[in-house]
């Protein structure tokens, strides 16, 4: 055991070397020529800057949901400009305002091209190219966007991941560990037609390699068509999406393509998309495409399982959100269906106050013997940006308190067919700490968020400490919805603390590095309840880069 956490005390200390070595050395280069390279990493999830519940920009694999922030005035800027990305005046261009473009036109084509990348590729927007007061850095992949007299363009990303795992390999505290590379390509396809139809297509391509655990990191390397649909234009305000396409939807508890796995989800279907002023809302019919580790065919829809619904996102101030949904799942093959019908609300004040709130009730019919579902969750969030704690940049620290609840069952044996709140289709690796050992159901979270840039404007720290406890006595859920320990009641609620450190590293607008590192101190479930593998502790390392083109 003390060799192990020497290994990553020494694999941490390394990787940090590292981002200070390439940061110092970016600092030399990249700023006194490229002044505008700056990637400003915000992992704030409850802020949102896109009026589509689909548009989060995801520099990483975090949801993150913007709240767009006036850019400071100046004498020289004519007109006032919004954006969703803080430069420092030390590092922002020069502006010559006499010419065509004012200042603030260029700031917010530089913005528009830091957020060119959304979490859907099909949401990527490079119109900044095209835009004559954009005067920032050109990228590899920059000359592949409007190809064919502007209505074609190719890119995507890559990205490798190490990851070490002290008895957590497999699902949850499994007294399991393990240490594997993963990696993951993405190539698309954007084709504009005319102004009424568009083809999209996108291939993913994903492996790993496992040294101790022969599940699931040594199935065959996943190769796939992750997106190809059409879009057809009806009318000036509604549109048609047909075939393969990802879904994501607000703060993505519910509905997430889930980034942080090389298996991204995404569903076959239809959709309809209306977009008003200041609001919009999604009509959808689709069938999961199969899970690579369930042993589906994972190049083929799930007939067996339905999932449709409706999705409405208002704004009606800058500075605040709100969402409305109902989703329904019917899973033939378990034979549950579930409706789910919730709200969400988000924003923050002048002062710098930060709030988030959703909830939903859930309703239909559990698998027989089980009899009826009634079920919810509730997530509520209180924060406040720290102005002027750190020089780098003004206002991007920030304080959350958070309390996540989704109810259980007390039936034994559990199962996903139970009375307890289904996930539906979540991002399992953020809300409920990093480790993911915990999904949302039969549980209670309380956390506290602290995010900060250290060392550079380039770098970013998060630190997130959660308390874990069950709602009902029965068994913890992982981030699939599987009961951890189905046929013993739980003889404590208390299931333990976990924290969080995550370094996000940036070394320009399309290249990032991660070093994380989490533990896990098990609480007394696991270690007076029979069944439960192990009441060891857990510790989780990992290291990614990322790069998008």
């Amino acid at each position: 055991m003390r060799s192990q956490r020497w290994s990553c005390v020494l694999s941490i200390t390394a990787g940090i070397t590292i981002l200070v070595t390439l940061d110092r050395l970016d600092s030399n280069n990249a700023y006194s020529i490229e002044p505008v390279v700056l990637e400003s990493i915000t992992f704030d999830t409850e802020s949102d800057a896109e009026l589509s519940p689909s548009d989060l920009v995801l520099p990483y694999f975090v949801p993150i949901e913007r709240i767009s922030e006036k850019l400071p005035e100046t004498q020289s800027m004519t007109s006032e400009a919004t954006s969703v990305v803080d430069v420092p005046p030390s590092l922002a261009p020069a502006c010559n305002c006499r010419n065509r473009c004012t200042c603030g036109q260029v700031r917010r084509e530089e913005s528009a091209m830091r957020d060119a990348y959304r979490c859907l590729f099909f949401d990527n927007d490079f119109d900044y190219l095209n835009n004559p007061c954009y005067r920032g850095s050109l990228y590899p992949g920059d000359r592949l966007k409007g190809l064919s007299q502007q209505r074609l363009d190719l890119g995507g990303e890559a990205r490798i991941r190490y990851q070490n795992e002290r008895n957590i390999a497999g699902s949850g505290l499994s007294g399991a560990s393990d240490d594997y590379g993963m990696a993951r390509v993405r190539l698309f396809a954007n084709y504009r037609v005319n102004d009424c139809f568009r083809l999209y297509g996108e291939y993913l391509h994903g492996s790993s390699g496992s040294e101790i655990l022969p599940t699931p990191y040594d199935k065959p390397s996943l190769d796939r068509i992750q997106n190809g649909f059409l879009d057809t234009q009806l009318t000036e305000t509604l549109s048609l999406r047909v075939g393969r396409q990802e879904q994501s939807y607000g703060s993505q508890r519910l509905v997430s393509p889930l980034d942080w796995v090389n298996d991204r989800r995404t569903f076959d279907g239809v959709k309809a998309i209306h977009k008003g002023h200041r609001w919009k809302a999604d009509a959808f019919f689709l069938h999961p495409v199969g899970d690579l580790y369930a042993e589906q065919n994972n190049n083929e829809a799930d007939q067996a399982i339905d999932f449709y619904g409706l999705y409405a996102t208002r704004r009606p101030t800058n500075s605040l959100n709100i969402d409305a949904y109902y989703l329904g799942l019917n899973n033939r093959r378990e034979q549950y269906e579930y409706q789910t019908i919730g709200t969400r609300l988000r924003g923050q004040t002048d002062a710098g106050q930060l709030f988030a709130f959703e909830g939903a009730y859930q309703f239909g019919n559990n698998t027989p013997g089980y009899g009826t579902h009634n079920a919810g969750f509730i997530t509520a969030g209180t924060g406040h940006r720290l102005r002027h704690l750190h020089p780098h940049k003004n206002g991007k620290s920030r304080v959350w308190l958070w309390y996540d609840w989704a109810s259980g069952d007390n039936e034994i044996p559990a199962a996903r067919g139970d009375n307890g709140f289904d996930a539906l289709f979540p991002q399992s690796h953020w809300y409920l700490g990093f480790m993911d050992l915990f999904g949302r159901r039969n549980i209670n979270d309380v956390s506290l968020q602290f995010t900060t840039p250290v060392l550079s404007p380039k770098v970013e720290l998060i630190l997130w400490y959660h308390y874990f406890f069950l709602d009902q006595k029965t068994t913890p859920y992982s981030a699939d919805m599987t009961a951890f320990n189905p046929n013993n009641a739980a003889a404590d609620r208390e299931l333990g603390q976990e924290l969080d450190i995550l370094l996000n590293f940036s070394l320009n607008p399309r290249n990032d590095f991660l070093l994380g590192y989490s533990f896990f101190q098990a609480g007394k479930y696991y270690q007076l309840t029979p069944g439960a593998p192990t009441d060891a502790d857990g510790q989780f390392l990992y290291l990614q880069y990322q790069t998008r083109f």
